[in-house]
């Protein structure tokens, strides 16, 4: 599947020559042949060959795979092919998998038949098997060396079986101790080393990481819109772009209309170093409005920095890893590169999983600074109505929490002023500590009223970079409880509920959660001046999301049966238009004014049923 979002991704992006895939053609998986296994022979317009032409790619064809000379003339004639074709190669060899170079028609001298196709995998073999002698023993025969102890059965101790191991490799290495052919291949692979430069002329600059830039710290982002000067890199053309990282209160505008002004500023800081390939959302989740120089085109436009995508999750995701992993600096502690962010709805994000766990592992044991991918998880919650219930995105997104802690920085912003201070605090982290190789944003489709942050209690316009912060604090008198709120319907709902919450005498604190990464990251003393660890047993939340998982860890063992959220009755929820949804959900105010009604009404026989509970161990 993955291959048929390779064929488009390359021929989308006009890759030409630079791109050469060679395809084995061995008819084997794992469990089962391909043709006359999972395909029937009798599909006789099941070829490969055509698979890879009716995409447009320039394709060629080996007969033998396993010979060197027909390799090695189909690599020539790619090198020497015109750049100015702009179809990706592929090279497909008819291969033997099992291919050992001893055998005569398909046997093995002095043993019998050769084992080719799934069946060889050396995974289903025991250790000195009858088959291994007969190929050890093709191999000793040619080279005049005996292995050691393979006569003598399998190995059970680990450390002899490694010894074994090592003793073995020892005698095939020990050939190149002959005629001086180690010493001329180590030769021929430095003097071709030493052939190729480190200073291939660059348009970008390579001696600094761009995204440092102290423009782009939290601290020094610009609170009025900003209509900047940019000028093309390579037409020279020049024009203005407004840019407003944030907006006044009461301007209606959510939460994705800010995706496009962070990878505005982003780009304009940077030089056009921020890509993005995100398919048809591109447009709905305000990437498009992102790219400075609109769409690049190798032939056209190379300074455009949105690149063409279809609606192939997995390959576009894979396309933008495959951006962020290079780098041109000759220094393995700094990069110099470009950072991506691709995306779709939030429901379709886990298709993008995959590559981007393969992805954060990489980064985990890679000894180069690399870039930083960037998932947008648009769209998600359950005010997708107007798509369908197959487009809600609740219980998917979550997907984006499944890496190791501190390996990614997850953002699930409510309000559109969270945007610019939340993202450019985690790419401020990201930039500068390896360990984080992955941003992931939400962003719901609804446009609300910016907030009006004069009437919180963290007026701060930056709060949102802090992770967590307070919305509503305790008035004097007996408390109820804290309220840890995410999603945008939700805390926009929460929000217009509050006055009649403290008219019903009702005393709670309210905490937005945008990001526990960012939040995990504050000094000691403001984290437990927002949620001390004694608050974790005294809490609710109301979210978009679910209950399975929440916006932050370790809460008390009756959060569950207090908390509002999208899948309040494990249920899958219907379709219907947003307030219908929302209703549903039980994220409309007058469900979150009652909940939170119940939970501060029963505070004291919540804190005393937890303390019942330790009593008893």
């Amino acid at each position: 599947g993955h291959a048929q979002e390779l064929k488009t991704q390359a021929l989308a992006l006009k890759v030409g020559k630079r791109l050469r895939v060679m395809f084995s053609d061995n008819n084997a998986g794992i469990d089962d042949s391909l043709i006359g296994g999972v395909v029937g022979r009798k599909f006789e317009g099941y070829r490969l060959v055509d698979q890879w032409t009716s995409y447009g790619w320039n394709v060629f064809v080996v007969q033998d795979g396993n010979a060197y000379d027909q390799v090695v003339a189909v690599l020539k004639t790619m090198e020497h092919w015109d750049p100015a074709d702009r179809r990706p190669m592929a090279v497909i060899g008819k291969t033997t998998k099992g291919y050992w170079p001893a055998a005569v028609d398909h046997k093995i001298p002095d043993f019998g038949g050769q084992i080719v196709g799934y069946t060889s995998d050396p995974y289903a073999m025991k250790m000195n098997s009858e088959y291994f002698l007969a190929l050890a023993k093709t191999f000793e025969k040619r080279y005049g060396v005996e292995f050691q102890g393979i006569r003598d059965g399998a190995v059970k101790d680990p450390r002899e079986r490694l010894i074994q191991f090592k003793t073995n490799i020892d005698v095939v290495m020990s050939l190149f101790d002959r005629n001086g052919i180690g010493d001329w291949l180590a030769d021929r692979l430095v003097e071709n080393g030493e052939s190729l430069s480190d200073s291939i002329p660059l348009r970008l600059q390579v001696n600094q990481d761009p995204f440092q830039d102290e423009r782009l710290r939290v601290a020094n982002l610009p609170i009025e819109p900003q209509k900047v000067s940019v000028t093309n890199p390579v037409s020279g053309a020049k024009k203005d772009v407004s840019i407003a990282l944030f907006r006044k209160a009461g301007e209606v505008a959510g939460t994705r209309r800010g995706i496009s002004e962070i990878v505005k500023w982003m780009n304009y800081v940077t030089g056009n170093r921020f890509l993005t390939a995100a398919a048809d959302l591109s447009e709905s989740n305000n990437l498009e409005q992102g790219s400075l120089w609109d769409h690049y085109d190798p032939e056209n436009n190379m300074a455009g920095t949105r690149l063409k995508a279809a609606i192939q999750e997995a390959g576009n995701v894979s396309t933008a890893i495959g951006l962020v992993s290079q780098s041109a600096s000759v220094d393995p502690d700094k990069f110099a590169g470009v950072w991506a962010i691709s995306g779709t709805y939030g429901a379709f994000t886990p298709l993008m999983y995959t590559p981007a766990r393969v992805w954060s592992q990489q980064n985990q044991d890679s000894p180069f600074r690399t870039g930083v991918l960037h998932i947008l998880v648009g769209h998600p919650g359950p005010e997708t109505a107007a798509d369908g219930r197959t487009h809600f995105g609740i219980f998917a997104p979550q997907v984006w929490k499944l890496f190791p802690r501190g390996q990614t920085i997850h953002l699930n912003f409510w309000d559109y002023n969270d945007v610019a201070p939340a993202y450019f605090a985690a790419a401020e982290i990201a930039s500068r500590e390896k360990k984080v190789g992955i941003i992931t944003l939400e962003v719901a489709r609804p446009d609300f009223a910016v907030a009006d942050r004069s009437t919180f209690a963290d007026t701060d316009l930056r709060a949102a970079a802090k992770g967590f912060y307070v919305i509503r604090d305790f008035k004097p008198g007996a408390r109820h409880g804290y309220v840890v709120t995410q999603g945008s319907s939700s805390t926009v709902n929460l929000v217009s509920v509050l006055p009649k919450l403290e008219a019903a005498g009702i005393n709670v604190k309210v905490i937005a959660a945008i990001s526990e990464e960012l939040f995990d990251r504050q000094p000691q003393s403001y984290r437990d001046a927002v949620l001390p660890r004694e608050a974790y047993y005294d809490l609710m939340v109301v979210s978009t999301g679910t209950r399975r998982v929440w916006p932050l860890r370790d809460v008390g063992p009756l959060t569950d049966a207090y908390s509002m959220t999208s899948d309040w009755d494990n249920q899958w929820l219907t379709s219907g238009l947003d307030p219908d949804v929302i209703a549903e959900a039980h994220l409309d105010p007058a469900s979150i004014l009652s909940s939170i009604e119940r939970f501060a009404r029963d505070r004291e026989s919540r804190i005393s049923r937890q303390r019942d509970l330790l009593g008893k161990l």
